[in-house]
């Protein structure tokens, strides 16, 4: 008896010991089922969900604040709406984000507090490293296009071009990266989107997906270190795992020789 109860408490310590080591992955769990819940009309166990993944880490991530301030909404908690709305728009989301709620009771003293929730954002998040990271991620959909058009013999591009482009990218990644750390939401507040009008993880997957496939595995060692702490979903840790170009991952130059002699003819 007592060896099972030693085993219990020592399987016990070691589950405490992982979840203190990966701060956000219960969250990550309870977040994504929150998520199944609200696809699935079930509002309130949705609430429960999204209460208890906000009470176990400090900062919780815009995208599931939006989902959580509809469950709020679908189930009229006005108080919890309020909250959620604040934390959103001290992240950084605009008012207009809020407009669909006009009518709801907490929304005119939200309303005369923005420019409150406006200054909080402005001193505690980097807008510099923010402005740096969307210019580098339109910087790469612009070279992504410009690869699928050149493999399709739409646009003309010499091999060097291709090496110099890839590469000015993930050097500017690591420049970001060495200078402000992982660009991730704790550091650049909420991404907003003006033309969805939603709010939505950075687009840093897709970011690090063409970095990988281009032959440079940045942070491969720091990715779930980098999830255990928020900054990437873990289906993120997943994907990147398998991700992988023509060449054998040793770099952009022998990345782009590979998929050059691919596709020139």
């Amino acid at each position: 008896m007592f060896k099972i109860l030693t085993f219990i408490g020592i399987l016990l310590l070691t589950i405490n010991s992982s979840a203190q080591d990966c701060q956000y992955e219960y969250y990550f769990h309870l977040t994504d089922l929150a998520k199944e819940q609200v696809s699935k009309k079930k509002f309130k166990e949705a609430k429960r969900s999204f209460k208890e993944a906000f009470s176990n880490i400090e900062f919780p991530l815009g995208h599931d604040l939006s989902f959580a301030l509809y469950v709020a909404d679908q189930t009229k908690d006005n108080e919890w709406a309020e909250l959620i709305a604040e934390k959103l728009a001290m992240g950084g989301v605009p008012l207009r984000y809020f407009s669909k709620f006009k009518k709801r009771k907490w929304y005119s003293d939200f309303e005369t507090e923005f420019k409150v929730y406006n200054k909080y954002y402005d001193k505690n998040f980097n807008s510099e490293l923010r402005n740096q990271f969307l210019a580098l991620s339109k910087k790469d959909t612009e070279f992504n296009e410009n690869y699928h058009a050149w493999r399709k013999g739409n646009l003309q591009l010499s091999l060097q071009d291709l090496i110099d482009q890839a590469t000015e990218i993930v050097t500017e990644f690591n420049r970001i990266n060495d200078k402000y750390g992982f660009p991730d939401e704790q550091k650049m507040g909420y991404y907003y989107v003006p033309g969805k009008i939603r709010v939505e993880p950075f687009p840093v997957l897709p970011l690090l997906v063409h970095i990988y496939q281009r032959g440079v595995l940045v942070l491969q060692e720091e990715i779930h270190t980098i999830v255990c702490k928020g900054g990437l979903h873990p289906s993120y840790e997943l994907t990147l795992q398998k991700v992988r170009g023509f060449g054998n991952s040793t770099g952009v130059e022998q990345e782009m020789q590979a998929r050059y002699a691919k596709y020139q003819n």
